[in-house]
């Protein structure tokens, strides 16, 4: 783990700051998830295997060489966002955004509570089509509300139905709802992503400390060959939270994938070796 010059007490001011300068209605979809940024300005990405900071992701992505990415579902377990360090976090997956400006995905949101805005924390489920901003489902099937608590177990699925139509799928058996919707969506079809991300609200945020988000054995891609791949059959990029500049600690760190060559697990703000599951 690589420590910074400056404390992590600058990350915590700066997250609180943008906490208490918004409005609660303000919190809520606010979050924007953006399009993986590279820790080092220029760096050249690699696409297969290797490991690779971001000033706004950690997890794990894939870049097939030979078909498109059609499709991509994920499970994982909503983390508790902590006030110990205040801040934003968000859990999806998606396909593109990695080595491109386009991006569709979807996930759950885990604000941080903070007096007088969030109390005792907030989490929503919403999905994204770049260059939009994040819209938050509604009406779920089974819960009109869509209501997400930490320690839920959430399903996304993804899927290209014909052309540029796609269908996204989202599930919380937990608190017993589903929500799905069809999409137009033109996408480069060039990477599938699972990751815990620190996203953007008015500038890029410092994350939330969300302790450990893991990612379950359904975690897997489909290629334009109709064949549904592991996370490790397609020989992932290792993607760590480390941005430049900011004096922290990383922020996030992925675990080695799990035998079954899905799970994972990320764990933010750890003094030891991410383990997997």
């Amino acid at each position: 783990m690589r420590v910074r010059a400056v404390s992590v007490a600058v990350g915590v001011l700066t997250a609180g700051a943008l906490l208490v300068g918004a409005s609660t209605s303000m919190a809520k979809g606010l979050p924007k998830i953006r399009p993986f940024e590279p820790a080092h300005s220029g760096e050249v990405l690699p696409l297969h295997g290797g490991t690779v900071q971001s000033g706004n992701w950690s997890g794990y992505a894939v870049t097939p060489s030979a078909d498109n990415v059609t499709g991509v579902d994920s499970s994982f377990i909503v983390p508790t966002a902590s006030p110990l360090i205040p801040g934003f976090a968000a859990t999806w997956d998606g396909i593109g955004g990695y080595s491109t400006s386009d991006l569709i995905q979807a996930g759950v949101s885990e604000n941080s509570p903070e007096t007088g805005l969030i109390e005792g924390g907030d989490y929503n489920a919403w999905y994204e089509i770049l260059p939009a901003s994040e819209t938050e489902i509604t009406d779920c099937t089974g819960n009109s509300a869509c209501t997400v608590n930490a320690g839920d177990q959430i399903t996304v699925d993804i899927q290209l139905v014909t052309g540029q139509t796609w269908n996204i799928d989202i599930a919380d058996p937990t608190e017993g709802w589903t929500w799905d919707q069809d999409i137009n969506y033109a996408s480069s079809e060039s990477s599938a992503e699972w990751i815990l991300e620190a996203p953007t609200v008015i500038e890029q945020t410092i994350l939330a400390d969300v302790g450990t988000a893991s990612f379950g054995s359904d975690d897997t891609y489909t290629t334009s060959d109709g064949v549904t791949h592991t996370i490790a059959a397609g020989d992932p990029t290792e993607i760590e939270l480390s941005p430049e500049g900011i004096g922290v600690l990383e922020e996030a760190t992925p675990s080695a994938l799990a035998a079954d060559g899905s799970s994972f697990n990320d764990c933010s703000y750890t003094l030891s070796t991410c383990a997997a599951p």
